[in-house]
């Protein structure tokens, strides 16, 4: 401990003997603290150069822009995808499934982590009577897949939940019937 005291004080003589000199040990460095105090702006050419190129060069641009407006789908049936477009007229029902803005059928697949990953299949976009919709799609997935299924509705966001991963009956159905 006498050792450690008689070095802090060795220390402090040689700290008082020394004279520091804090600015030319320290670079300043100068901060403006608004805008009107900086240096103005100078010309683009002392920060980047720069060409101006033509006009006819702006179709290669154009042709990469991604489209601002859906184009409508073709009317004459299917695609290669199985894809059908919606038909002129809905079907006559108490519930209606509207397409999405691309002109698929809303039918999602999520997984919900709980234990393990949990498959849910959604379908969203419904419209009228959402619990005689869920009825419908539970009795056609019991009668395909021959075991019970647990579904939940959610009235107020207007989606119907279904455990297990049915995405593909679910679609199929719902075309069948005219959605």
């Amino acid at each position: 401990m006498a050792s450690v005291a008689a070095r802090s004080f060795v220390f402090r003589q040689q700290m008082n003997t020394r004279r520091f000199d804090f600015a030319s040990c320290l670079k300043i460095k100068s901060f403006y603290s608004s805008y009107s105090a900086n240096p103005k702006e100078k010309s683009p050419e002392n920060y980047t150069q720069y060409h101006e190129v033509s006009s006819d060069n702006w179709k290669f641009v154009e042709r990469l822009k991604p489209p601002t407006v859906v184009p409508s789908f073709p009317k004459n049936g299917s695609c290669f995808s199985d894809w059908t477009p919606p038909p002129d007229t809905p079907p006559n029902l108490p519930y209606f499934v509207k397409r999405t803005k691309n002109f698929m059928v809303p039918v999602y697949l999520n997984f919900e982590a709980v234990r393990n990953q949990r498959k849910i299949t959604m379908v969203k976009h419904i419209e009228g009577d959402i619990w005689a919709l869920e009825k419908a799609i539970k009795s056609h997935l019991e009668e395909v897949t021959k075991r019970q299924v647990v579904s939940q509705v959610h009235e107020v966001a207007m989606y119907i939940k279904f455990r297990g991963d049915y995405v593909l009956h679910v679609k199929k159905w719902l075309l069948n019937a005219g959605f």
